[in-house]
């Protein structure tokens, strides 16, 4: 059941806690039954005073998860929050991801150590393991050449 408050009030406290994307914010409008007219005025006044902007929170959504995420997974997950995709490329150019560096942090964290054998089981289960998080497997094939090349 619809609360009596406005649209605009409610999308103010829905942004109070964290930011939400444009595609977000009119999915959570709309859950709360409000009329889809209500809820685009109520997204023009908060994009005219840029309490949702969807270039921002890209920027800022790859800045905070580029030391834990691969491209692809923020690529996925922006696009899922209604991201366009040209707006994810220019960001993904300013803001670089260094897989290499986060695929080795996994591999320590794992244990393996640098210059360390790997059975051919353990190879196989971490680099799928990579991969199911959005890795390519050129990039982790790199990232563990380089990682059993390198001395203590």
């Amino acid at each position: 059941m619809r609360k009596p408050k406005s649209v605009r009030d409610c999308a103010l406290f829905l942004l109070e806690y964290s930011d939400r994307t444009e595609k977000e914010l009119r999915q959570k409008l709309a859950e709360r039954e409000y009329e889809p007219k209500e809820i685009d005025e109520a997204l023009s006044f908060l994009k005219e005073y840029h309490y949702i902007d969807d270039a921002a929170y890209a920027g800022k959504y790859i800045r905070v998860y580029s030391a834990r995420k691969s491209v692809r997974q923020i690529r996925a997950d922006l696009q899922r929050k209604g991201i366009a995709a040209e707006l994810i490329d220019q960001w993904l150019e300013e803001t670089p991801v260094d897989e290499t560096a986060q695929i080795q942090a996994y591999l320590k964290k794992k244990g393996y150590r640098p210059g360390e054998f790997m059975e051919p089981d353990a190879y196989r289960k971490v680099t799928a393991a990579l991969c199911r998080k959005g890795f390519s497997y050129e990039v982790v094939r790199k990232a563990m050449k380089h990682m059993c090349e390198e001395t203590f």
